[in-house]
């Protein structure tokens, strides 16, 4: 049960976001009954529940698609069918929220493209960091 008070979001939070989920999976290596902190894996009912925000992202490969969202956003995801939940995601730019969620990490990066973000300025909101704390952090030099 989360502390609301430390976390008054918690309360708001879908039970599924707070669940532990244990995977029948055995491995020598990884205790999958204990996940490391941050890391999220993809099970069949966390796809199975990301797949229409999934497929939500995978339209902004059209540049006619990205163009609607920019023009009107929540008509453009108001006609795709998303949930208040998910509209809240994007809105939020809700990146990690949108992983745990189920939503396959490539289609966030689509999204976050349709917002004007780059690969690296969203890996800087998901290590909630800022652009400048994230780029010194790689090992290319001018990696832009």
């Amino acid at each position: 049960m989360p502390d609301e008070k430390r976390d008054p979001a918690a309360a708001a939070r879908p039970s599924w976001e707070t669940a532990v989920e244990i995977l029948p999976i055995e491995s020598r290596q990884i205790d999958f009954a204990k996940p490391l902190h941050g890391t999220y894996l993809t099970t069949g009912s966390r796809a199975q529940r990301g797949y229409r925000l999934s497929k939500f992202c995978m339209t902004f490969m059209s540049p006619a698609n990205r163009e609607a969202f920019k023009a009107d956003p929540e008509r453009f995801m108001r006609e795709f069918g998303l949930s208040d939940y998910e509209k809240t995601l994007i809105r939020e730019q809700n990146f990690n929220a949108m992983v745990r969620y189920g939503v396959n990490a490539f289609m966030i990066f689509k999204l976050a493209n349709a917002f004007g973000v780059n690969q690296n300025q969203t890996g800087a909101k998901m290590r909630l960091q800022t652009f400048e704390e994230f780029i010194a952090t790689r090992n290319v030099k001018d990696a832009l």
